[in-house]
């Protein structure tokens, strides 16, 4: 298309761009084969003496039009039984083991299945964080400890990560991907959950309450003006994984 303003004639090049981008959620599977008696009363020292270790990678945008906001992990614990004991603690770590790469520090009370959720991103976790949205793999370390002898006994460990969110309100806004565009825009996301409850979202105005558009899980918007907007995902269970699987954008330019 060309214009002419004042007998010359100006070139606009119109450039379209489809971005398709599919984190899913990593899984660590079920740690634990059968079952593990926990017999230590303090957190065990050094990453060699961890009693699960799981390496896991979150793929990144190909992309800077998109970029990850946010990444959360779920943490699924299953006690069979206590002797003496009466609290079942459980520290996972990224890479390190101190208080910067620390993920979860749970205190487990009672049988039965137990689940935990954490957010990280720029303003939580921040060192964590960096690491899960690199793109490279990063290895979890699990440590059991409990209160007093005797014992207790697990049957499951498994945590799972993904770009998404623990939320289960509609405030704070917790965005968990930033498109940076501005102009004529196509968007479909398909989201998910790990957990009980149902997933939805929105693509919001950069972290502000207001929204341009309501997301289900599997929605292909009409065509929208995009202002570097932000998709938002939540759940209705605050222990539950809200995820985007997935994200195809077409993005639309004038040069």
């Amino acid at each position: 298309m060309t214009l002419k303003l004042a007998g010359e004639e100006i070139g606009i090049q119109e450039v379209v761009k489809q971005i398709a981008y599919n984190p899913g959620v990593q899984n660590s599977d079920d740690l634990e084969t059968a079952t593990k008696t926990i017999t230590a009363t303090a957190e065990a020292s050094g990453l060699a003496n961890a009693d699960y270790t799981k390496a896991l990678t979150l793929t990144t945008p190909g992309d800077t039009a998109l970029e990850i906001l946010r990444v959360v992990a779920r943490l699924a614990v299953t006690i069979d039984s206590f002797d003496t004991a009466t609290h079942l603690y459980c520290r996972v770590y990224v890479d390190a083991q101190d208080a910067e790469h620390l993920l979860f520090d749970a205190d487990f009370t009672g049988t039965g299945a137990k689940l935990a959720a954490e957010d990280t991103y720029s303003g939580n976790k921040a060192t964590i964080f960096n690491l899960l949205k690199d793109g490279s793999a990063h290895t979890f370390y699990f440590f059991f400890w409990i209160d007093q002898v005797n014992n207790a006994v697990i049957s499951a460990v498994q945590l799972w990560e993904g770009v998404g969110s623990k939320s289960s309100g509609w405030w704070p806004i917790d965005s968990c991907l930033a498109i940076h565009h501005q102009g004529l825009a196509s968007v479909y996301t398909y989201l998910d959950r790990v957990g009980s409850g149902s997933v939805s979202g929105r693509i919001i105005f950069s972290n502000d309450n207001a929204y341009l558009r309501s997301l289900g899980t599997e929605t292909a918007t009409e065509c929208l003006v995009l202002n570097n907007n932000q998709i938002w995902v939540r759940g209705t269970v605050a222990t539950d994984l809200n995820y985007l699987s997935k994200i195809q954008v077409v993005l639309k330019n004038l040069l």
